[in-house]
């Protein structure tokens, strides 16, 4: 360090460069061990290279591929997603207790989780986390092999139409066998990613994720550009999706290994408080979920084949969006869980509300700039599939601020184990469904955005909010004006903004 002399030298000249270095070093090393272990830096890692197979796949896709073609793409991403649900709610089930086993809680005190206040930190309880690991171990192998039947057949059924508007009929029909082969080996790699979570091993788990991605981008693009066509695409892609579930037991099992210290079988008490649990929250997503993706099923029942794709491929913007806002919030679930077991409500409440807030901000923000930079973009690159219109990509925008609002307050009061998702994504999916079909003679493919979004928020906001308030005592506007209002008006003047001007154009 230098004497400063004159009064006229710059910072840079009272502090030598050896020493500014020295100071910046250590910093520069925290904020990367902090971003290396943060789950939600490593979501987002992981959903970055999500949307980049998104920018990097589905481009040269819809350029090289005709919409029937790219239709039928959407549609067999729809339908693996689809029987990925079919987990009926295990997956969060199993991950949630897992948590409360970690905060001290025995299998008989997980069947309602109510916090304690102030109370001293618990003990990890060994046995229930075995019996709780057990138990999954036993259970995911044959929930995939139910979940591949169920889906064969109205899965080959929906697909009669699409598949016949194809240039080559045989190989789509190929492509399908091999989504519903992989299918079960993804469903099965399930149980040890939501054992990954439920133990906390989220950041190692995403960091992992970023690396298979990459190389299914890599293969499928190679793919692309070396002249495959739908089938040697959909084998590419699916590869590794029997990858990333093998990496998942990989993993688990290197960091855990005393959780396969016994045979896989079913721990009847365990049973007796996950099933609860598990069908409400199954049920709930099918009711969801499950709903809008099927939105694209039906449509491509009713609709020619270039319409049907530019509907997938604004529900799939709008869906990968949504699961880039959840990062920030659904990363922080198993520590959230911890805290509810350990009593620590005070810290759980601020927790969340950081977490949801920032949720919003990267939803609206990200919606806005989709609203205005989608269209020109696949103008540019030449996609033979267009994008939707501005205004129904307004409500779809609406709809889904209006679901992840519900939602990450319905995962709120989920960490209490009392389970609701079954009434509330019972009751908004028939809803959905009542108005969709009622109204789709009159306005067309507007009427499930529209549907979506007068379900959400006319019944599913409200009675989440409801559960959330009173389980945590919550100063409803106090909570929201920190968490969701700004966002919500940002993300409404941005889209009137867009729609005016591209209206214009």
């Amino acid at each position: 360090m230098r004497v400063c002399v004159t009064g006229h030298e710059s910072m840079a000249d009272v502090i030598d460069q050896p020493a500014l270095d020295r100071l910046r070093l250590p910093v520069t090393g925290v904020l990367w061990r902090r971003l290396w272990h943060s789950p939600t830096a490593n979501t987002w890692g992981s959903l970055a290279v999500r949307l980049s197979a998104l920018v990097l796949v589905l481009p040269v896709v819809l350029v090289r591929f005709s919409p029937a073609e790219v239709a039928l793409w959407q549609l067999f991403s729809t339908l693996f997603v689809l029987a990925l649900m079919l987990d009926f709610g295990l997956a969060p089930t199993f991950a949630r207790l897992l948590a409360f086993a970690r905060g001290g809680a025995s299998v008989a005190e997980m069947r309602v989780v109510v916090s304690r206040g102030a109370a001293p930190v618990r003990p990890v309880d060994s046995a229930a986390i075995n019996k709780v690991m057990g138990t999954a171990r036993w259970l995911y192998p044959r929930l995939a092999g139910g979940a591949v039947l169920l889906l064969a057949l109205p899965g080959t059924f929906a697909l009669l139409k699409p598949v016949s508007q194809a240039a080559d009929p045989t190989s789509a029909w190929l492509a399908w066998s091999l989504v519903l082969a992989t299918t079960a080996v993804s469903m099965w790699g399930g149980g040890y990613a939501a054992a990954l979570q439920g133990m906390d091993k989220i950041a190692l788990m995403r960091r992992w994720e970023v690396v298979t991605g990459l190389g299914q981008i890599a293969t499928s693009v190679a793919v692309l550009f070396s002249g495959g066509q739908l089938l040697a695409l959909v084998a590419a892609y699916q590869a590794w999706a029997v990858v990333s579930a093998i990496r998942n037991r990989w993993l688990l099992r290197n960091l855990h290994p005393e959780l396969f210290g016994q045979e896989p079988q079913a721990d009847p008490e365990v049973l007796a408080v996950m099933w609860p649990a598990a069908w409400r929250s199954g049920l709930g997503v099918l009711m969801s979920n499950g709903i809008i993706q099927a939105s694209g099923v039906v449509y491509s029942q009713l609709a020619p084949a270039a319409e049907v794709a530019a509907y997938l491929l604004g529900l799939r913007v709008i869906m990968t969006i949504s699961q880039i806002c959840q990062a920030p919030y659904y990363s922080k679930l198993p520590r959230l869980a911890e805290l509810q077991a350990a009593g620590q409500q005070g810290e759980q409440l601020r927790l969340a509300q950081r977490g949801m807030s920032f949720a919003y901000w990267v939803y609206a923000i990200s919606a806005v700039i989709a609203a205005v930079a989608t269209a020109p973009l696949l103008q540019w690159i030449g996609s033979r599939t267009p994008f939707v219109s501005p205004g129904l990509w307004a409500l779809m925008a609406l709809a889904f601020f209006a679901e992840r609002f519900g939602a990450m307050h319905l995962q709120l009061y989920s960490l209490t184990n009392h389970i609701v998702w079954h009434i509330a994504n019972g009751v908004t999916g028939m809803i959905m469904i009542l108005i969709a079909s009622t109204a789709y003679p009159s306005i067309g493919v507007y009427a499930f955005p529209l549907a979506m979004l007068l379900a959400y928020s006319g019944f599913y906001c409200v009675y989440s909010v409801t559960h959330t308030r009173k389980a945590f005592g919550l100063r409803l506007m106090a909570f929201e004006s920190r968490t969701s209002m700004l966002p919500a008006l940002a993300l409404c003047a941005g889209l009137t903004v867009a729609l005016m001007c591209l209206v214009r154009l």
